[in-house]
C-alpha cells in the first residue's frame, strides 16, 4: 500500500466511523446499530467497487475491521460513560487525534510532492467539471466528515431551543434532524456528488435561521462550529496533490 492509498483509507476510516465515535447516546436498541453498520460496509463497498483490485483487498478489509471496532466501542462508551462533561472531553479527545493525524499526513505530502499550493487548486477545481472518480471520492468522503460536528451543535441548538420552550410550530424535531442527516450523508457517500452535499448545507442553512432567542451564544456556536469543520476539513485538502 502506497502512500496515496494510506491517505485515503485514513480518510475513509474516519468518515465511516466518526459517527459512532462522536454519538454517545447510541440507542438502547442494538439492532438499529447492527443495521447502520451494514449500512456503512455497503456504502464503503459500492463506492470502492470500481477502485479496487486484488492487489489492495487489505485496503477494504482494513476499513471494515475499523468499523466493526469502532461501532461497538461507542455503544460501550455510551453505556458506561454518564457524564455529560466526560463525554464531552472525550470527543474532543478523539477530535484532536483525528485532526492531528490529517495534519501529519498532509504535511508529509507537501514534503513528498510540494503540493501546498492551494489557491491553484481552488482555480482548477472550480475551472474544471472533469473530476477523476478517486478526486470525486475523497472530496465526498471528507466533506461528509465535516457535516458531523455541525451536526453535534445543530441538536445542542434544538435541545437548548426545546429547554426553553422556544420552539414554533413547524419546526424539524430532532428526530427528523438526524434521520435527513444521517440520509444526506449516506447519499454523499454512496452518491460522491456535490448536490447531496449541496442539499444538506441548505438544509443546515434553514437550521441556522431558527430563532434562539434567550440563549445567542448557542447561534453564535453553530457558525462558529460550522465553519471550523469546515477548515479542517479543507485544510488537509489543501496538500493533498494527488487528489487534484
Amino acid at each position: 500500500m502506497d502512500l496515496r492509498q494510506a491517505f485515503m483509507l485514513f480518510t475513509l476510516a474516519h468518515a465511516v466511523g466518526y459517527y459512532h465515535l462522536s454519538s454517545f447516546k447510541v440507542d438502547r436498541r442494538p439492532w438499529r446499530l447492527v443495521v447502520e453498520i451494514l449500512l456503512y460496509i455497503l456504502a464503503v463497498a459500492l463506492v470502492f467497487a470500481p477502485v479496487l483490485d486484488g492487489n489492495n483487498y487489505l485496503y477494504a478489509l482494513t476499513i471494515i475491521v475499523f468499523h466493526l471496532v469502532t461501532a461497538p466501542l461507542a455503544y460501550i462508551l455510551g453505556r458506561v460513560v454518564h457524564s455529560s462533561r466526560a463525554r464531552s472531553i472525550l470527543f474532543f479527545t478523539v477530535e484532536g487525534v483525528t485532526l492531528a493525524g490529517f495534519l501529519v499526513m498532509a504535511f508529509f505530502y507537501s514534503v513528498r510532492w510540494g503540493a501546498f499550493v492551494p489557491w491553484r487548486q481552488v482555480r482548477f477545481l472550480l475551472s474544471s467539471f472533469g473530476f477523476s472518480y478517486e478526486q470525486v471520492l475523497a472530496w465526498a468522503f471528507c466533506l461528509s466528515i465535516a457535516l458531523r460536528p455541525a451536526n453535534i451543535v445543530v441538536k445542542k441548538v434544538l435541545a437548548a431551543i426545546g429547554e426553553e420552550g422556544e420552539a414554533e410550530e413547524g419546526h424539524i424535531s430532532g428526530a427528523a434532524v438526524g434521520v435527513i442527516e444521517r440520509l444526506c450523508l449516506l447519499a454523499s457517500a454512496l452518491l460522491g456528488s456535490w448536490l447531496a452535499f449541496g442539499l444538506t448545507l441548505c438544509f443546515k442553512a434553514f437550521l441556522f435561521a431558527m430563532p434562539v432567542r434567550r440563549n445567542p451564544e448557542w447561534g453564535m456556536r453553530v457558525y462558529v462550529g460550522t465553519l471550523l469543520s469546515v477548515l479542517f476539513t479543507l485544510l488537509p485538502l489543501a496538500f493533498a496533490k494527488p487528489f487534484f
